[in-house]
């Protein structure tokens, strides 16, 4: 093959790729650079009827040239009506040419309008009203400072984004510290997670961690606007690889709105992204809740997003795994332009807390205290005694026949709803159904008696359903 006809194409390519922006090119500002944001809204322009967002940190796409190049650092972003500027289109953007070029700004996009890609990137993400606007971006250098001013018209709206630009600082630290800043050294990362994908082999961090959920709240997020979810025991799935895998442990979910914050997504992602990494953790998967492979494996969208706990709304998710020597910690950051969710979940095995009642736990409890609860299951607002609540009273049965000299009062317990008298009536015929029950069996009635307390006695707040489902019980009391 020709040489030289190999190289063309080469060539053709590297002609079509744009040089890199030189930005020696940018005289550097001989003004005194005005503070940030630089420029003023007309004068005109009531704060009621302005737009305005500025966020401490964000990043922002401008024209740069002919090419499209992102920016870091504090943001603001400010739109209004030219009719309540009471100025034409050609005014507002003559303007601020003018006031900028006063302090030595220099434009540095060379395209203005009507252009809706540059390379593959999208108009919409270098945040214009709309795709007819005008679009020019200013740069004022001082020393190494950069200081950028985007000016966007139409025949009705003039949008401003003004970029300080600046290195992201850390704010987010761990639960029992959120206000202090993290420090990430690069040994402190670990290394990428092996391909396929196996948890055992996955690094152990042996530093000392804050306490569950170990990743706080922005400390912006006042206590009214966080939305917590917390399980001392559940399941969750986490994206592994391109799989799903089900964690079980305690579990919290953390909510909260980006603008509560005060912060942008970007600013929010870093930080945590640092934050995970800086206590050791693992990146997990290699695939979004959107793909299609993995919708299809778990049963449609919405199922895999409810064992996700992914709110299907656009957002973004990143799963880790950070590993100590006795426990794994599994989390989840999820990420959209408006709010964010955290999802911890430290994996651990269930503990047995609900214990069937016999006979041998009904004389412990008896000898120990002299009376015992028990939760026998009766109808509705009667003293019916259901198919489910039976074994509860074939327990007390043969406790009663192991010890024949072991005399009971059966006294009945309601929660505080309705009529107080009919609560004492209602717990007393209860309380006679299982003594029944009980004689039925082959006890002798002369070692019985029943009793009906109604709401006297409560174990709980009757301001709770909780509460109340633990007041309604059947009490067996020593005599």
């Amino acid at each position: 093959m020709n040489p030289a006809a190999a190289a063309e194409p080469q060539a053709a390519a590297a002609a079509a790729t744009p040089a890199p922006f030189d930005f020696n090119t940018v005289p550097e500002a001989k003004g005194v650079i005005p503070p940030f944001p630089y420029v003023d809204t007309p004068p005109k322009i009531n704060e009621n009827w302005l737009k305005i967002t500025i966020l401490p940190m964000d990043e922002v796409d401008v024209i740069l040239g002919k090419q499209v190049h992102r920016l870091e650092g504090r943001v603001a972003m400010r739109t209004f009506a030219h009719s309540h500027a009471e100025m034409s289109e050609l005014e507002v953007r003559r303007n601020y040419q003018n006031a900028l070029q006063s302090f030595g700004a220099v434009k540095v996009n060379v395209d203005q309008t009507g252009v809706h890609y540059y390379g593959d990137k999208r108009m919409d993400k270098l945040s214009p009203l709309a795709y007819d606007m005008s679009y020019d971006v200013y740069l004022a250098r001082k020393g190494s400072a950069r200081h950028w001013i985007v000016v966007m018209t139409s025949s009705s709206d003039t949008r401003l984004i003004s970029i300080e630009e600046t290195p992201f600082v850390q704010t987010i630290g761990y639960e029992g510290t959120p206000g202090t800043a993290l420090a990430v050294s690069a040994t402190g990362v670990p290394p990428a997670a092996p391909q396929p994908l196996d948890i055992g082999a996955m690094p152990v961090t042996t530093a000392p961690l804050p306490p569950f959920p170990y990743l706080p709240y922005p400390k912006q997020v006042m206590e009214g606007l966080r939305h917590s979810e917390r399980a001392n025991f559940d399941a969750v799935s986490f994206i592994v690889g391109k799989q799903l895998r089900t964690v079980e442990g305690k579990v919290e979910v953390r909510t909260f709105d980006n603008r509560d914050a005060t912060m942008s997504a970007m600013a929010i992602r870093r930080n945590y992204e640092a934050a995970v990494k800086g206590l050791g953790a693992a990146k997990l998967n290699t695939v979004a809740p959107e793909d299609e492979a993995l919708i299809a494996a778990n049963g449609g969208a919405v199922a895999l997003n409810a064992k996700l706990r992914f709110p299907s709304l656009n957002m973004a998710y990143d799963s880790y795994l950070l590993r100590t020597a006795d426990k794994n910690i599994w989390i989840a950051l999820m990420l959209a332009d408006s709010s964010t969710r955290l999802v911890v979940v430290e994996e651990k095995a269930m503990q047995q807390s609900v214990t069937l009642v016999t006979a041998d736990t009904m004389r412990t409890a008896l000898a120990a205290k002299g009376h015992i609860p028990l939760y026998i299951n009766f109808d509705t607002d009667k003293a019916t005694l259901r198919a489910d609540g039976k074994p509860a009273v074939d327990e007390i049965a043969t406790l009663l026949k192991n010890d024949v000299k072991l005399k009971l009062s059966i006294e009945g317990h309601t929660d505080n709803s309705g009529i107080a008298a009919h609560n004492v009536d209602l717990s007393r015929q209860r309380a006679n159904a299982v003594v029944q029950q009980l004689v039925a069996s082959g006890i002798d009635a002369a070692r019985l008696q029943a009793a009906g307390k109604g709401a006297a006695t409560p174990l709980a707040d009757n301001t709770s359903e909780a509460g109340r489902a633990q007041n309604r019980r059947v009490e067996l009391v020593k005599l």
